[in-house]
């Protein structure tokens, strides 16, 4: 009589399916594909948990993505999650939150039922203030879903999300209109960096301050009448990675498109654009600008763009035909 040889498919006797399919390897940890997962300490620990694939974007589900100019969130963390969950945002790019941990490249937090993870601003070398540093605010779904996370640079963080397709997000805070050339260079090299290495089926989104102005020459629907310096760099990396700015896709009232309000001045300016690879253009329901964080003591407003995943194919834009009206006074037969 011939013994029957185990299944090496099913468990061994007295452990249930579910339990030994939560014993295999989980999906990547956070730090360039290691086997540990941080704490909210912002320390590695191993994760004893079985873990559960959350998918980020899928089919016949909204999803919320938003960057906001926090100027700092040092003392204004808790509010900045409440309007956060508020507002129902899955994935809130933060730029200047000013928290400087340089002994940590990753810091992950729990605030308010949301996970705030930042990357380490920096000091002034002058008056030892502290400046910048990027950072994301992640719903539960999103958290759990949440692959990787790397810091490129000081201005650059990129995280990647499982879903079908995955999601690429990466926060980005520029350099000033009347920085050195050679920063704001530097920056957009990060950018393009980026761009080039996430696969082309990524749904890919950048949150970002990038202190830009994007005139009717540029855009379609846009606060600016005339592109500035940063503006024209930001065109160059749209066009040439084939990407579009979101909040600048619909027409709205003016009072939809500006982000940031002088508070000397009152003089108000768009510099805050989400953008996304044109191949997910009909996935995108909406984007706009928002008073909705206002709590937060912040001169920049939110902006918040809703995803509903489609599959459809683009339909290839036509070229927009510009009339030059100086042709009527130099040409007698017009």
């Amino acid at each position: 009589m011939t013994r029957n040889k185990p299944n090496p498919i099913l468990p061994a006797a007295g452990v249930r399916r579910k339990t030994a399919a939560g014993r295999g390897t989980g999906p990547n940890g956070l730090h360039d594909g290691g086997s540990l997962n941080p704490d909210h300490s912002g320390r590695d620990q191993p994760d004893s948990r079985a873990k559960t694939t959350v998918q980020l974007l899928k089919c016949k589900r909204n999803l919320t993505f938003s960057t906001f100019n926090a100027c700092t969130i040092r003392e204004m963390s808790r509010a900045t999650a409440s309007c956060s969950r508020r507002c129902s945002v899955d994935v809130l790019g933060i730029q200047e939150h000013r928290r400087v941990h340089p002994d940590e490249e990753i810091r992950f937090d729990m605030v308010k039922g949301v996970d705030l993870i930042t990357s380490s601003a920096w000091r002034n070398p002058t008056t030892r203030a502290a400046v910048g540093g990027v950072g994301l605010l992640l719903s539960r779904r999103a958290r759990k879903a949440l692959q990787s996370v790397n810091s490129l640079s000081p201005r650059v963080l990129v995280a990647t999300f499982d879903g079908n397709p995955a999601t690429t997000v990466v926060v980005a805070s520029s350099p000033h209109n009347h920085s050195e050339e050679a920063d704001v260079e530097q920056f957009y090299l990060d950018l393009r960096a980026v761009a080039e290495q996430v696969p082309v089926h990524h749904f890919l989104t950048f949150l970002g301050d990038f202190n830009a102005w994007i005139g009717r020459d540029d855009a379609l629907f846009t606060y600016h009448d005339e592109t500035n310096r940063n503006g024209e760099h930001l065109v160059s990396f749209i066009e040439e990675h084939n990407l579009l700015a979101a909040n600048t896709m619909f027409q709205k009232r003016p009072s939809k498109f500006w982000t940031h309000k002088d508070r000397a001045s009152d003089d108000k300016c768009q510099l805050n654009y989400i953008l996304v690879r044109r191949k997910w253009r009909n996935s995108v329901v909406n984007a706009e600008a928002f008073s909705t964080f206002e709590t937060v003591n912040s001169d920049h407003r939110v902006v918040s763009m809703k995803v509903k995943l489609s599959l459809r194919r683009p339909k290839a834009s036509k070229p927009k035909e510009r009339v030059d009206w100086r042709m009527f006074s130099t040409h007698a037969e017009l």
